[in-house]
């Protein structure tokens, strides 16, 4: 059985939820996982997501973040193997240049997460 899509009202919550986590970790020099954002959310944050509602919730989480800021999606951790893909498909929703090759995306998601002059903005 097909997992139903969130509502865009509960993508809007959920994303306002996320993006305070996200700055949170970024203040802290941390990355974030699903699993570490639901623990923290509670009832906020699904259970699960499809594919589909990651990326429009981490859309929502960057929509009016300057073009030239690092998203805070790029946070998102590693250790989740479709993050990529996913970094790959908001960064696109939003209009940024990303690569179109898998590999060099992570390469780049990878380098976005990890530069601490970008993460200096939400001190």
């Amino acid at each position: 059985m097909e997992r139903e899509r969130l509502t865009e009202a509960k993508v809007t919550e959920v994303a306002a939820a996320v993006r305070g986590t996200l700055k949170k970790a970024a203040r802290e020099r941390f990355t974030a996982s699903w699993s570490r954002m639901r623990r923290q959310l509670g009832s906020t944050c699904p259970i699960t997501f499809t594919p589909d509602d990651q990326v429009a919730v981490l859309a929502q989480v960057d929509v009016h973040m300057p073009i030239d800021e690092l998203l805070l999606t790029a946070l998102v951790a590693a250790t989740d193997t479709t993050s990529a893909s996913v970094f790959q498909q908001v960064a696109r929703r939003l209009g940024r240049a990303v690569p179109d090759d898998i590999q060099a995306a992570r390469s780049q998601w990878e380098t976005d997460a990890l530069h601490p002059q970008q993460l200096h903005h939400y001190r």
